[in-house]
């Protein structure tokens, strides 16, 4: 606005002055001159502003237009994703478990598919690198849940050491520990798992009896069943 009302204020002053000084046909011929250019130049400057409009107007528009379609694209990406399931549950107010169920470990941050097996009496964690220590006198663990090489590193007090009874009349001792999980979209803290070589396994995880004892029963016709996780 200040641009296109300066040229009228310096046609105004210097129409005044002219005024003010004996008529003189040059005087007049050169205010003349003066208006004329500056008649332009406030055409001009009017034809610059409104044009700078119409180019903000069509770039508006078309963001517009792009914004729209963007919340058009997601209306129906709701439409068709299926919401989350809720864990289901049975009369007594135990979760339904499949064979095969979602889990997650709270303190590593991963999630794994594990193994639902009844007939194992206890809970189990596929481990490598298995290495025990002693840290204020106390028996700790160290591993890893993967064998590569820059493979992150858990440590954890050693809970207790169990005789876990494999295929025929083979024992094995095992460490056991405490271990925060996730599964159905609840937090199951200090669950125990023995750890165990499961590279030969399906699975990494394996969830027993003592884990699902009061928390659920299995169907194990089904697969992930609990989607929550």
């Amino acid at each position: 606005m200040f641009r296109l009302t300066l040229p009228l204020l310096i046609a105004v002053g210097l129409s005044g002055c002219i005024s003010q000084l004996d008529p003189d046909p040059q005087y007049a011929v050169e205010l003349e001159r003066v208006e004329s250019r500056l008649d332009g130049m406030e055409s001009r400057l009017a034809d610059a502003f409104e044009e700078s409009c119409q180019k903000n107007i069509s770039t508006l528009s078309e963001e517009l237009k792009k914004l729209e379609t963007v919340k058009e694209t997601t209306k129906i990406v709701d439409r068709c994703v299926s919401p989350v399931q809720a864990p289901k549950v049975v009369k007594d107010g135990k979760l339904i478990m499949g064979e095969v169920e979602r889990v997650k470990l709270i303190k590593e941050d991963l999630r794994f598919n594990a193994r639902v097996d009844t007939g194992a009496d206890t809970s189990s964690l596929g481990v490598y690198n298995l290495k025990p220590f002693e840290r204020d006198g106390k028996d700790w663990i160290r591993f890893t849940l993967s064998t590569k090489k820059d493979a992150e590193i858990y440590e954890y007090p050693v809970f207790d050491t169990v005789r876990i009874k494999q295929s025929g009349s083979i024992t094995e001792d095992r460490f056991e520990i405490k271990m925060d999980v996730l599964i159905g979209g609840k937090i199951y803290r200090k669950q125990l798992f023995n750890l165990a070589d499961r590279r030969n396994l399906d699975y990494q995880i394996l969830i027993g009896r003592s884990f699902i004892r009061d928390i659920a029963v299995v169907d194990v016709s089904r697969k992930l069943i609990l989607r929550s996780n």
